[in-house]
């Protein structure tokens, strides 16, 4: 007999086109054509006991923290769910509209229709958490555990010894498939998990709006299951991990995208949903809780680059480098500093007492996984990335000397940069994830 309750909502968040496009940095494309529509959805458990959890997940690339806590907050006080057993996770699509603006390293105002999207946006994320708050019903929850290979590594050294972005076979990416199935009288509801950045749209359509394979892999399973199922994403440690079906492995890199990608890799995404919906799964009996924290990640004071690098990018014609240039510039010389460190969400979610889950804020690198296990002692355990606030990669102490794209160029794009993290992040991700791990113990 069901001791859970569950209910879900979805609804359409597509934006009106001429927003400025996501996952592009500083820059700014309009939208200017619909591939496919973007969505935002809502999934509720509730235990024996009362307790409840919200997951909300949302087709953009990120959202800010303020944006986010805001947004938490009102969804508590409807509800009455604790915001602490509150994530809001970001698809990380590159084709959707450029929220979380206020992170970017730009002197650009925020247009006013991005606003108003947001504004509406905030509406329709409240109307499914009170949709789906007002219709719980029993269910059984079964715990589905698969793999996949749509993603692989994309940090490559170069021959000359310097880290770049290229498939890396050998680096790390968690196969990992989590799949929750929940069955009762609401109907159907899947939710699944995986790491993978979404940015294949985006190389064939720049200013095209578009869920990217994870649309294609919700769409695929409503096929098969049937079309009144509820099928959820949840990204996962995606930082360092991109679509295979783009990886030329003879070339040592990153093929242009052609429309038949993203249909490959979410066809292929579904197919390993489905397979492990067919394995043998586990029915919880669900005793939930959840804490929240905050780490300090610390910047490297002495690697960022003084005020006459960014003097120097003020004038150029590249869009994305003088936007950068124009904000440092400015920001340095009104007196305000880079930051010394990056306060950081991270939580944990006990579905059960030997079934956990742990989310971290922004674009968190693949090799954190591991590292969690070990910290937690626990082999079961699974992370999801992009929770909360989507700014900036969190590399683990190991990659910072290595260099490359997430761990030195991105930090340029961000408010929270520009310099490189400095090699104390574990021991800090450590220590909130085991006082979280005190606090949710039975």
């Amino acid at each position: 007999m069901p001791t859970a309750k569950a209910s879900w909502a979805t609804i359409e968040t597509t934006p009106p086109l001429g927003l400025p496009m996501g996952g592009r940095g500083p820059r700014f494309t309009p939208g200017a054509s619909v591939l496919d529509p973007l969505f935002a959805q809502a999934l509720i458990l509730e235990d024996a006991q009362k307790k409840r959890t919200l997951w909300i997940s949302v087709d953009v690339v990120t959202m800010a923290h303020d944006f986010t806590d805001l947004l938490r907050y009102d969804l508590s006080a409807l509800t009455t769910i604790p915001m602490d057993a509150i994530v809001i996770n970001f698809s990380h699509t590159h084709s959707g509209p450029m929220l979380g603006y206020e992170g970017y390293s730009t002197l650009v105002p925020k247009p006013t229709e991005l606003h108003a999207y947001e504004s509406d946006l905030r509406r329709r994320i409240l109307r499914i958490a009170l949709e789906a708050m007002g219709n719980l019903k029993p269910v059984t929850v079964t715990l589905h555990r698969g793999t996949s290979e749509v993603g692989i590594n994309r940090r490559r050294k170069s021959k000359s010894g310097e880290m770049g972005m290229g498939p890396n076979p050998e680096g790390s990416c968690n196969p990992d498939l989590w799949v929750l199935d929940l069955s009762g009288e609401n109907g159907r509801c899947v939710v699944f998990n995986y790491g993978c950045h979404p940015v294949i749209v985006y190389g064939y359509a720049w200013d095209g709006i578009s869920a990217d394979y994870p649309g294609v892999c919700r769409n695929r399973l409503k096929e098969k299951l049937g079309a009144n199922t509820h099928c959820q994403f949840i990204q996962g440690l995606a930082g360092n991990v991109r679509p295979r079906v783009l990886a030329d492995m003879e070339a040592g890199k990153f093929r242009k995208p052609k429309p038949e990608d993203p249909i490959a890799a979410g066809t292929q995404l579904s197919n390993d949903v489905i397979r492990a919906l067919n394995n043998t799964g586990e029915t919880l009996t669900l005793n939930l809780a959840a804490a929240t924290g905050r780490f300090l990640a610390p910047r490297d004071q002495a690697k960022i680059p003084p005020l006459d690098h960014w003097q120097s990018l003020c004038s150029v014609d590249d869009e994305l480098s003088r936007n950068l240039g124009e904000y440092w510039t400015h920001r340095i010389k009104s007196g305000i500093p880079p930051v010394r460190t990056v306060p950081w969400y991270a939580g944990l979610i006990r579905l059960t007492p030997e079934h956990r889950i742990a989310w971290i804020a922004g674009e968190v690198l693949a090799e954190w996984l591991g590292h969690l296990r070990t910290w937690l002692n626990d082999e079961n355990l699974i992370a999801w990335g992009y929770c909360q606030d989507g700014r900036g990669y969190l590399p683990t102490d190991e990659l910072i000397p290595q260099g490359g794209y997430e761990v030195d160029r991105s930090s340029n794009y961000s408010t929270i940069g520009p310099g490189p993290f400095e090699p104390r992040l574990n021991e800090a991700v450590r220590d909130v994830f085991l006082s979280l791990a005190k606090q949710i113990a039975v």
